[in-house]
């Protein structure tokens, strides 16, 4: 009896600790935040080999781990006219065998290692690299030079890579959140070199053949065009000494590089309406091109989006999910590329609030542009950036990956230190100006859904918005319009 008495009186006990030791009776109002702390982090030192290739070094001696990661400063925006996701498939079949080794051997001697690999190819640059503790950095690099310096592009696995793409392009193409994000890039970079969809479509896919693959790689490939970057238990010297070894014998080509014309000199609004009659949900937003990432307006940018769709306390979230309710998250994005960049407001809600939702995204567009931000707002944006880039720097391949972005745009190492004090420094009226330079009207409209629930009201408020069924969509054409 003793026992039962004791059993039923254990929830009370556990309630009564957790009201004193979690608040809830009474405090209802988190904590202020602590003072900003200093971030320190060893600065990264660089060389040159004779052939071009340019040797980063980040020393972190503490730990014996190191993350390694090649930059080839070429990506989708040099894949060949139709043959959209050639940079793509270039990079990630660099894993996939060498003249020597098979996909499963490579993955095996690097898990061996205690390690990971990985290749991939994305707009503006392409990588390959390793994490390994550093007493495995040799056969870890002999590995990755040999994926980097021999890719067999063998047919087989070309075929296995290019079925898996597009399994998961035909599921992506039924989801109206990612339908929208291909429809964006043609809306903002038209037939310009970004427009077309990075990781390949339905068409060009099928389209690549082993030649291309491989004439992708000889003309990009080059170690003019790359950087080694090192970060983690490993010293410049020892780094110069690795890059001269695994990569030393590593040959320019003849090939010239890609010249990038974004297009964007031309670009006008366009509002659209992308049907899918059976989609439950609409994927709306507003889009414009913006800035590249050398611009002097880069950290201005930054918090600007910050403010407006960056993190659960945005303005667009708290109007459009904590007020309103009509999606479960509103957001925003700055994406800028080496010549040229696209700014995006979008939500996904359901398909009778779309207007709704479109009009709130353009008010709080123009809000933004006209009225300063007040009180904490900023400070509170800027933390969460601050903060984010700081986590960025903790482990060995996140500063690998910063120093690579730096890398990829050809800007200086000491952006690093800037970041933290740049980002600090913008003012009330740098977002405003920044908003109503850039963010604010005109803006193309895209919205993919069920048009018949809500076009009628949609051309209301945006007259000449354009429908396409999704079955004459076609992402390969700058109008999106299957020929027919």
């Amino acid at each position: 009896m003793n026992d039962a008495k004791a059993y039923l009186l254990l929830p009370l006990l556990w309630l009564s600790l957790a009201q004193h030791s979690f608040g809830i009776g009474g405090v209802d109002t988190a904590p202020p935040p602590a003072a900003p702390r200093g971030f320190n982090f060893t600065h990264p030192k660089e060389a040159k080999l004779d052939n071009g290739l340019r040797v980063i070094v980040a020393e972190r001696l503490n730990l014996p781990l190191l993350a390694v990661e090649l930059i080839i400063r070429t990506g989708s925006e040099a894949d060949p006219n139709n043959l959209a996701g050639t940079a793509n498939l270039t990079g990630s079949l660099l894993t996939k065998g060498t003249e020597k080794m098979s996909a499963p051997e490579i993955v095996n001697a690097v898990e061996s290692l205690g390690g990971t690999i990985f290749s991939s190819g994305g707009s503006d640059n392409s990588n390959a690299g390793v994490l390994v503790m550093s007493s495995k950095a040799e056969p870890a690099l002999t590995i990755l030079a040999d994926v980097v310096l021999h890719p067999a592009f063998k047919q087989e696995e070309l075929e296995r890579l290019r079925r898996q793409l597009l399994d998961g392009l035909r599921v992506a193409l039924q989801q109206p959140s990612s339908l929208a994000s291909y429809v964006v890039g043609r809306a903002v970079y038209g037939d310009g070199e970004y427009g077309h969809a990075a990781g390949g479509t339905p068409e060009s896919l099928p389209a690549i053949q082993r030649a291309d693959i491989v004439k992708f790689y000889q003309s990009y490939y080059r170690p003019d065009n790359a950087a080694l970057i090192f970060s983690g238990n490993i010293t410049l010297e020892q780094g110069k000494g690795y890059a001269q070894q695994f990569f030393g014998e590593w040959k320019t080509s003849e090939v010239s590089s890609h010249s990038v014309n974004p297009s964007l000199a031309n670009w006008k609004p366009t509002d659209l309406v992308v049907d899918m009659p059976e989609a439950g949900q609409a994927s709306v937003n507003l889009t414009k091109p913006a800035i590249k990432r050398n611009s002097a307006d880069y950290y201005s940018g930054l918090v600007a989006n910050a403010v407006l769709g960056n993190g659960f306390s945005s303005r667009l979230n708290r109007e459009i999910r904590i007020k309103r309710g009509l999606s479960y998250g509103a957001r925003s994005s700055l994406d800028m590329r080496r010549d040229s960049g696209a700014f995006t407001a979008s939500a996904q809600t359901k398909n009778e609030s779309a207007v709704d939702v479109a009009l709130l995204l353009q008010t709080e567009l123009k809000r933004l542009g006209t009225d300063p931000v007040e009180g904490d707002e900023l400070t509170s944006r800027e933390a969460l950036l601050t903060g984010s880039y700081s986590r960025s720097m903790e482990t060995n391949q996140g500063f690998a990956g910063q120093i690579a972005g730096l890398a990829v745009f050809n800007l200086p190492l000491d952006t690093l230190d800037k970041f933290i004090p740049s980002i600090n420094a913008v003012t009330a009226k740098d977002v405003t100006v920044f908003a109503s330079k850039y963010l604010m009207s005109p803006t193309s409209l895209v919205v993919v859904g069920k048009a018949a629930a809500f076009l009628e009201p949609l051309k209301k408020n945006f007259p000449g918005t354009r429908v396409i069924p999704q079955a004459e969509l076609d992402l390969n054409r700058a109008d999106l319009v299957k020929q027919k």
